[in-house]
């Protein structure tokens, strides 16, 4: 086995995606669930660390991402028109922009509410459902962008 640039950078392109749609699939997961149990202060303190882990792990990841793939592209001497590769493209442009607003407003609207001593549940469960449905969007739209990476289908 030989190691060369264009495996290192592969091997840091995947362990970012992961690292970057794992977490942040974990942690929507555990929120949705967490909402449940309607105990504010639990909810609170894991809204903040998903605030920290966005800003300080998936972002920077993310920005690995984006930085590794175009690197390949060129050493591959692939093209950038191609499909897969634009489709890479549009998802990070999709994921900068859905992160930068619905998910950051919607979990920081969530977090305010959980973090209140008391208040309406009724409220708390109308802003949950709607960091969950952001989520959810977000969560599909970067496992499409897996998909067409992995299969590359020409078009």
């Amino acid at each position: 086995m030989v190691l060369n640039a264009y495996g290192v950078l592969k091997f840091l392109h995947v362990l970012s995606v992961v690292v970057w749609v794992g977490g942040v699939t974990a942690l929507s997961i555990v929120t949705w669930r967490l909402r449940r149990e309607r105990n504010r202060a639990v909810l609170a303190a894991l809204l903040g660390q998903a605030t920290v882990f966005g800003q300080r792990i998936a972002g920077p990841a993310s920005f690995i991402v984006l930085l590794t793939g175009p690197m390949m592209v060129g050493m591959a001497k692939i093209g950038f028109g191609t499909f897969w590769v634009l489709w890479g493209f549009a998802g990070l442009t999709a994921h900068f922009w859905i992160g930068a607003t619905a998910l950051r407003r919607r979990t920081s609207a969530l977090l305010q509410l959980a973090s209140a001593d008391s208040g309406d549940d009724a409220v708390l469960v109308v802003a949950a459902r709607r960091l969950w449905s952001a989520q959810l969007i977000y969560l599909a739209i970067m496992a499409a962008v897996v998909a067409v990476m992995v299969l590359k289908p020409t078009l």
